[in-house]
């Protein structure tokens, strides 16, 4: 048993040191995960990373509850590997649920839920949404990050956004 447990680690360690499309930062880099367990469903091409979730690339982190990451099939023409974990491909999609939080050098957002979308480079939160820049707050119900193009959207949903903005902390323009 313990020795299934180490395989299925090795697993999903090796899948996530091959190069992928994920990026949670615009830096890029090695992508850095821990959690109390991880599932690798190889047939499903998952990996569920579970309890205290910890992501870090570059000067960016991702913290949650749970994580699962959605591999892309390999195409047809891709040569296989023989290393643990080496048939798992591109980082699709990863969904990150409970206590979520996406820390950047220039922002901080947290919500219920994150999905991150490898194809169009964005993350999506929603649920109690709440992002900090400096001493700035906004609230709404769904926030768009494109980290590529390092732009948010937040969006009110059925209500209003709210935001508290401290002109004493604007730098001056000159």
């Amino acid at each position: 048993m313990a020795l299934n447990k180490v395989l299925v680690s090795l697993a999903a360690l090796a899948a996530f040191t091959l190069p992928a499309m994920a990026q949670i930062s615009s830096e890029g880099g090695p992508i850095y995960i821990n959690s109390e367990r991880t599932e690798s469903l190889e047939r499903e091409r998952k990996v569920l990373l579970i309890g205290n979730v910890d992501i870090q690339q570059g000067d960016a982190r991702l913290r949650a509850d749970t994580v699962t990451m959605i591999f892309a099939e390999r195409p047809a023409s891709a040569t296989q590997t023989t290393s643990v974990g080496g048939g798992f491909g591109q980082v699709q999609t990863m969904i990150a649920e409970g206590n979520v939080f996406y820390i950047t050098a220039d922002m901080k957002a947290k919500g219920d839920r994150g999905v991150y979308d490898a194809a169009s480079d964005i993350i999506t939160m929603t649920g109690n949404v709440a992002l900090l820049r400096e001493r700035d707050v906004a609230e709404g119900a769904v926030l768009r990050v494109e980290i590529g193009n390092r732009r948010t959207t937040l969006d009110g949903g059925d209500g209003r956004t709210r935001m508290v903005i401290d002109p004493d902390n604007q730098p001056a323009n000159n």
